[in-house]
């Protein structure tokens, strides 16, 4: 029962898949035996012979046959489409074997409607009714045997033997089972060929869909990525809608919030906030927003102006912020917002997205939140730095710096007591470059150890032409980087290379800024106490400047206290500021620390100065950095 119902529902998919196929051939069928039927009316054209009714009747009878179950189609009832079909053959096959006997068309008109019931029949049905053609033949041996039909003598002996009948009975039986297995098992193949066929190409296509949304979306936020927002703004821009401004969005705080709460949770708000952006775009559709992958999303603006934007996107952080509050996050989410007007500042869409990096940048090193437009002197200011950066590591290598030197002065008996050195570049495109410029630039490239090397050594390389020229009291002052002072081991490259020199280490004072504390003090503790047991001064510099903590100087034996110039300003103006003076005075002088005023430019500092204890003073008053030797 199982296997019936298989069959019948391989020959339902078979019919579904292959009808329209089977149909035309129907119709060809018909039209051709429509034709042979015709042929044998051609005496009543050539006046020559007489007309075969019986295969005129044959022929017709087939070629209706065919065209009736072409018409039909499902039309009609199984059953009696089944049931006309057998009548109609067995009507057919009696007019020709009545006219042929054994050696007549019926046998062949049996075999090609056999044939045809297994092709367009259900699997039964078809067998039955084949089985049901295959006994004609037997009746007609019957009738022959019985006396009760006999066939002229012009068609053969063969034709009154029962045996023969018979024997083409059993034939046409053996044909129908031999073809109706045969045709079910060709047909069961093709249909299973045919519904792998359709699920491959439905799991294709799946997969496409897939693959195009991989290839499109961004798989965590779900939105557009760059590949499809770019396709996106051509097509608008292909429609006309060429002016709109985009906007490129950073959040600051996913790196902590990821370290804080896990990867996960820092998804989840980047989800969270592609949604809330998905949903401006919903409600307007002259805005597009795409993901550019991590913390970045960019936005295409229509119809807008700036005031708009940059009041939008004040209420964008404020909603955020009341849904992402800080008691949840840990601390305030952030964002950093550059934007630019296209076409009139970027008519490409790389251009586009180049220049909004550049003013993010901006954002980022200028600590600015919100909203940065660019501008083009954001853009020379990159290209100056990437030329710079380009001819650094040259620079360094051929030790293309120079060294400035600028006094430090007693105020009390007016004598130069120390020089700091200062590094200096002069580049042939750009004239002389401030170290405020390079030497961040230097940073950021990885350059600061070996600058840091190239420019002690060549201060140690200088050290007997100074002590010559301003003799053996002075000591000399070298600005360490805290990436260099805290290179491993730096204390022994330090002492081997002024043995190797045959300098004085106590003629060396290290100066060190509050940034070198962001690592363990412990560390920094070990590395001060090495250099000062070897004789190297150390002085805290640019402090009051930044944190200033005293947990420092507490921690770590300094030997100098240089006091910022921002700190200075105001001393002889500000009595407040001139009290915090002298506080910090009084506090080096119970740790027994010196102290060095740096930045000093007027007379009334000086007298400021001369009534606490710090007497060193460096600044533009006594001098400016001067290049000695080169």
């Amino acid at each position: 029962m199982i296997t019936d119902k298989r069959n019948y529902v391989y020959w339902l998919k078979f019919r579904k898949d292959t009808g329209p196929l089977l149909r035309r051939f129907l119709f060809a069928a018909s039209g051709l035996f429509f034709a042979a039927a015709c042929l044998h009316l051609t005496p009543l054209l050539t006046k020559s012979g007489e007309i075969d009714f019986i295969f005129f009747t044959v022929d017709l009878g087939i070629s209706v046959l065919f065209l009736l179950e072409y018409i039909l189609k499902n039309k009609v009832p199984l059953i009696i489409r089944v049931l006309t079909l057998i009548g109609t053959a067995i009507f057919i096959s009696v007019l020709s074997f009545l006219r042929s006997g054994l050696l007549g068309t019926g046998e062949i008109s049996l075999a090609f409607i056999i044939i045809t019931f297994f092709v367009f029949l259900p699997p039964i049905p078809s067998l039955v009714s084949a089985i049901l053609i295959s006994i004609v033949p037997a009746i007609f041996g019957i009738c022959v045997y019985l006396s009760v039909l006999f066939f002229p003598e012009e068609l053969g002996m063969r034709n009154q033997s029962p045996r023969e009948w018979f024997f083409k009975s059993v034939s046409l039986f053996i044909f129908s089972i031999l073809s109706g297995f045969l045709i079910q098992r060709l047909r069961a193949k093709l249909i299973k060929n045919i519904v792998y066929l359709k699920e491959s190409r439905a799991k294709i296509l799946k997969s496409n869909q897939q693959i195009d949304k991989l290839a499109y979306f961004d798989s965590l936020t779900q939105l557009p990525n760059r590949y499809l927002f770019e396709r996106s703004i051509q097509n608008r821009i292909a429609l006309g809608q060429s002016e709109a401004y985009v906007l490129l969005i950073n959040i600051k705080g996913i790196k902590v919030i990821n370290a804080l709460h896990g990867i996960g949770f820092g998804d989840q708000i980047l989800t969270l906030i592609g949604n809330i952006l998905k949903q401006y775009t919903l409600e307007r559709p002259d805005i597009m927003v795409a993901s550019l992958g991590g913390d970045e999303f960019i936005l295409w603006i229509q119809n807008s102006s700036r005031t708009r934007i940059e009041d939008a996107i004040v209420k964008f952080d404020l909603n955020n912020n009341q849904t992402l509050t800080p008691d949840r996050l840990g601390h305030r989410l952030q964002y950093r917002v550059s934007g630019i007007h296209f076409p009139t500042e970027a008519n490409d869409l790389d251009e586009v997205i180049r220049k909004l990096s550049i003013a993010m940048n901006v954002a980022r090193e200028e600590s600015i939140r919100h909203l940065v437009w660019f501008e083009p002197e954001m853009e020379k200011k990159i290209e100056r730095e990437q030329k710079l950066k380009n001819q650094l590591e040259k620079a360094i290598e051929n030790s293309e710096f120079r060294i400035a030197y600028q006094e430090k002065v007693d105020i009390k008996t007016q004598t130069v007591v120390g020089l700091e050195a200062l590094a200096r570049w002069n580049v042939l495109e750009f004239g002389d470059i401030s170290p405020e410029e390079f030497i961040p630039i230097i940073t950021k490239s990885d350059l600061i150890v070996p600058f840091g090397k190239n420019i002690f050594q060549k201060v140690v390389s200088q050290i007997p032409k100074l002590l010559e020229s301003y003799g053996h009291q002075i000591k000399i002052s070298i600005n360490i980087s805290p990436i260099f002072f805290l290179y491993p081991n730096f204390n022994e490259y330090v002492i081997e290379y002024l043995k190797k020199q045959s300098v004085d280490p106590n003629i060396l004072i290290f100066e060190i800024t509050e940034d070198v504390f962001i690592d363990e003090i412990e560390t920094i503790q070990k590395i001060v106490s090495s250099l000062r047991s070897n004789g190297i001064s150390v002085s805290l510099d640019d402090f009051g400047k930044g944190y200033s903590s005293l947990h420092y100087m507490q921690k770590i034996q300094f030997d100098e206290l240089k006091i910022d110039k921002s700190f200075l300003d105001d001393i002889a103006i500000s009595d407040r500021n001139f009290l915090l003076l002298e506080s910090i005075c009084h506090l080096a002088d119970s740790l027994g620390l010196k102290t060095i005023a740096e930045g000093i430019e007027r007379e009334e500092q000086i007298i400021r100065l001369k009534k606490t204890s710090c007497h060193i003073v460096q600044g533009y008053i006594y001098s400016k950095p001067i290049i000695l030797f080169e």
